[in-house]
């Protein structure tokens, strides 16, 4: 199995937290599709709470994907 030099994430609790360039790189891209996607979210909602449920569930669906590429990364470290 391929083993990587320098650790992208570190965990604290339940989060993970970047340690290295690509790592705040992937964290910097979770982010600005969460901003692309609330932009989207805004033009197509009819009112804020229609804007905000869609928006936390999308937001929980990128953290669910940003955390497993984290794990999945801590795991090849080892």
């Amino acid at each position: 199995m391929y083993k990587m030099k320098k650790q992208l994430f570190r965990r604290n609790g339940l989060f993970f937290k970047p340690t290295s360039l690509l790592g705040w790189l992937i964290f910097a891209a979770a982010i600005a599709y969460a901003v692309v996607v609330f932009i989207e979210l805004d033009h197509r909602a009819h009112s804020v709470s229609d804007l905000m449920i869609n928006f936390v569930f999308s937001c929980m669906i990128i953290g669910a994907v940003y955390s497993l590429i984290a794990y999945l990364a801590i795991l090849i470290h080892k």
